[in-house]
């Protein structure tokens, strides 16, 4: 796996889908549409921001893009519910942010 060159595509494709799927269950928690929006560099980091209305619910810095992956559906499961959990709290604790 090049650590050197820019990210493989299906390593971006994976990200997208993951981070897609986070804000479409954030979408269905609460019926704000959460919109992800990636900024990542070739040498490997970047960043994720998760919006839901004007409120920035994950706000996450990438490394290591080039080994984005998890070692089982389980924890892939674990780390997509936390995310998720967290967007939930941002959400509840500014609601007319997250509705405007």
């Amino acid at each position: 796996m090049p650590i050197i060159s820019n990210p493989d595509p299906k390593i971006l494709w994976r990200m997208e889908l993951f981070y897609n799927a986070v804000g479409l269950a954030v979408e269905q928690a609460t019926g704000v549409m959460a919109s992800p929006l990636m900024k990542l560099h070739q040498e490997g980091f970047g960043r994720i921001v998760l919006t839901a209305g004007r409120l920035i619910v994950i706000d996450k810095h990438l490394r290591d893009i080039h080994k984005f992956g998890f070692e089982s559906i389980e924890i892939l499961e674990a780390e997509g519910e936390e995310l998720v959990k967290s967007a939930l709290e941002w959400i509840e604790k500014y609601p007319e942010v997250a509705h405007l």
